[in-house]
């Protein structure tokens, strides 16, 4: 029990950036952290983080442990999980990764009513606009606005949402309405961008008539959920799902401009590695948010 203490000490550690914040994320005291990593290190003869007073860095040693501990710790839960779903409800951990605007919108909600029915089960939900390594960094379920493409996951379809490009009343009655893509140029456009660069591409129009666009933004960030907030507030246009700007457009706080050149919609997938097509509580997680009505949007998958 104490090696796996250890090995599941060292990869949060990896995974936090720092001894501080995988003490949080473990919910125990730093000392107890910083012990155990010196016990493992002392084990096994090796120094396995570099360590300043700002960062550690993982040295060769503690990139061949991590990547061999990662894939042990993720096998104990999967057989742990087998077990207890033998003998009973399912139960145990979930760890789920969603991108933060459906995250905190949608499946949060889902996700408090899913442990008060089925109290056997925690779930660890992280929301981030990135786009994670499921196996890799050991989640069971990842809900992703793409298909798969990867022959180790598969998924199932949960809904399709609407795009919709969007301006405050304020700005448009400014800089006037644009009527197709080709009058973006002259507008200011907020967009997400998780490379640090201010552009984006969006696509306008369905069918043949589906092109995409590069969008050079006023501003941009690496947060999705900030480009409504700036279009709140009357810095310019941007393209959203319904479901995030839908109560502002009731509201009349936000106006949907260029309806003609509407992109076709995009479809939200719940994502599992394959070696876990047989989980109760992944099986029972994801039927839920099919028939539950847990994440109904303006277009549900059947």
């Amino acid at each position: 029990m104490r090696d796996i203490d250890e090995m599941r000490v060292m990869v949060e550690i990896a995974r936090q950036g720092g001894l501080s914040a995988a003490a949080r994320h473990l919910g125990l005291a730093p000392s107890v952290v910083g012990d155990r990593l010196a016990r493992l290190e002392r084990r096994l003869g090796t120094r396995l983080l570099v360590r300043t007073t700002r960062r550690q860095t993982l040295t060769e040693a503690g990139r061949v442990y991590l990547d061999e501990a990662t894939a042990i710790l993720a096998a104990t839960e999967t057989l742990e999980a087998k077990v207890r779903e033998t003998t009973g409800a399912p139960g145990g951990k979930l760890r789920v990764t969603a991108p933060t605007p459906f995250g905190r919108l949608r499946l949060a909600p889902f996700v408090a009513d899913f442990v008060r029915r089925h109290p056997g089960i925690r779930v660890h939900l992280t929301l981030e606009d990135r786009m994670a390594d499921i196996v890799g960094e050991g989640f069971d379920i990842a809900i992703r606005g793409a298909p798969v493409v990867d022959t180790t996951l598969t998924g199932r379809r949960l809904m399709e949402s609407r795009r919709v490009l969007v301006a405050s009343p304020d700005y448009l009655a400014r800089r006037g309405t644009p009527d197709c893509p080709a009058d973006l140029v002259r507008h200011d456009c907020l967009v997400a961008n998780m490379t640090g660069e201010c552009r984006a591409t969006w696509r306008f129009g369905r069918g043949e008539t589906a092109r995409s666009w590069r969008i050079d933004g006023l501003l941009a960030s690496s947060n999705s959920e900030l480009p409504v907030q700036w279009a709140l507030a009357g810095l310019g246009l941007t393209q959203k799902s319904l479901w995030e700007v839908e109560d502002s457009i009731g509201a009349g706080w936000l106006v949907p401009v260029m309806e003609p050149w509407e992109p076709d919609p995009v479809t939200f997938y719940a994502i599992h590695p394959v070696s876990t097509a047989h989980s109760q509580k992944i099986a029972l997680f994801i039927g839920d948010l099919l028939q539950q009505g847990g994440i109904a949007s303006d277009q549900t998958a059947p």
